[in-house]
C-alpha cells in the first residue's frame, strides 16, 4: 500500500510545483507484483504524455503569438511601402486579383481562409479522385495544376509582399 501513497505523494508534488523533478528521479524500486509494476508503468507514461502535451500546447502558443507579430510587422511594412499589391489597394496586380477569382475568394481574404478554401478545392479535383475515367483525369490534373498556381501566387503575395513572376 505505500507505494500508492508514495505515488500520489510525486504526483501531488508535480501538480503543485511541475517541473521540479527530474524524470531520471522516480524511482526504480518494484513491487514484486507484476500487474502492480505494470500499472505503474503505465500511469507514470500517461502522466509524463499530459505533461509534454502541455508543454506542446504552450509551444504552439508561443509560435503563434511569434507568427501573428511577423504577420503585424509584414502588414506595417506593406503599408508604409506605399506597395501597389496590398489588399484594398488602388491598381493591385491583376494576377493575384485572379488567384483570388479562380479560388472562389474576395479580393485581400486572410492567408488562413485562402488555405481552408485551397484545401478544399483540391481535395474536390484531386485527380485521384477521378481516376474511373481518363478524359476526368485529364480535366482534374489541369484544374488541380491552376488551383495550385493560383494558392502559389497568393501565398507568395502573402509572405512577401510581392506577386510571383
Amino acid at each position: 500500500m505505500d507505494q500508492f501513497f508514495d505515488r500520489f505523494e510525486r504526483l501531488f508534488k508535480s501538480w503543485v510545483a511541475p517541473g521540479d523533478e527530474a524524470p531520471s528521479a522516480r524511482p526504480t524500486r518494484r513491487s514484486g507484483d507484476a500487474d502492480v509494476d505494470a500499472a505503474m508503468d503505465e500511469l507514470d507514461d500517461f502522466l509524463s504524455a499530459a505533461r509534454g502535451d502541455s508543454e506542446a500546447a504552450a509551444r504552439d502558443k508561443a509560435r503563434k503569438a511569434a507568427e501573428e507579430t511577423r504577420h503585424r510587422a509584414e502588414e506595417a511594412t506593406r503599408a508604409s511601402a506605399g506597395s501597389s499589391t496590398r489588399p484594398g489597394a488602388k491598381g493591385h496586380d491583376p494576377r493575384l486579383a485572379a488567384a483570388y477569382e479562380y479560388l472562389g475568394l474576395p479580393y485581400g481574404t486572410p492567408l488562413e481562409q485562402a488555405k481552408a478554401k485551397y484545401k478544399k478545392l483540391l481535395l474536390k479535383h484531386h485527380p485521384d479522385r477521378h481516376a474511373a475515367n481518363p478524359e476526368n483525369i485529364k480535366k482534374a490534373t489541369e484544374t488541380s495544376a491552376r488551383i495550385n498556381e493560383s494558392w502559389r501566387i497568393i501565398e507568395t503575395w502573402a509572405t512577401t509582399g510581392r506577386v510571383p513572376d
